[in-house]
């Protein structure tokens, strides 16, 4: 009879160095998306009945699908809206649509759902900017210095003159400007 030969056992202890290298290959060259936004501080969270608002406090800012901004229904520039919003807040002239004190102004943003994200940033970006425009000039004109080297209690004062009150309504469906 003929003895029976055994298999060669294959030498597995390498394998776990080669899956080690292609996981650590994977990880290097593979890039993870990035979640991309606005970083916004909300409010905290009120339960009560909103309190009664003159509508003298409030720019509507509509922007349609077509990227048409809207401002209070009359057909404005993007690049114009900066200016609209620092001119709003302050009410230089005292007009009577406009708020009488800067911290009672209130930016309303409404767009359509086929608003395009780029047009939207711009708007939120313009707005941003118009309150810290107000801010830097407030901080240089009372402590001499820029907004953001101002301590806490410094900022704080600002603030009460300057706090950006936005908000954002649901989106509509389907407007033109015409609609609006």
């Amino acid at each position: 009879m003929r003895k029976r030969r055994k298999m060669p056992e294959l030498n597995a202890g390498s394998m776990a160095d080669i899956a080690f290298l292609l996981l650590i290959f994977f990880l290097v060259v593979t890039t993870i998306a990035e979640d991309k936004g606005i970083p916004v501080i909300l409010p905290e969270y009120y339960e009560g009945e909103p309190g009664p608002m003159a509508a003298r406090n409030v720019l509507k800012i509509l922007i349609n699908g077509n990227d048409d901004v809207l401002v209070e229904s009359i057909l404005t520039e993007k690049d114009e809206i900066k200016d609209i919003v620092i001119d709003f807040v302050t009410n230089p002239n005292l007009d009577e649509t406009k708020p009488l004190q800067t911290n009672k102004a209130i930016i309303s943003i409404q767009n359509d759902v086929h608003t395009s994200y780029e047009t939207y940033v711009q708007i939120y970006s313009n707005i941003h900017e118009a309150y810290a425009f107000l801010r830097n000039s407030m901080a240089h004109e009372i402590f001499q210095k820029e907004y953001a080297q101002l301590p806490v209690s410094e900022k704080n004062t600002v603030l009460e003159k300057y706090p950006l009150k936005l908000s954002e309504a649901d989106p509509f469906l389907n407007a033109t400007t015409t609609d609006l």
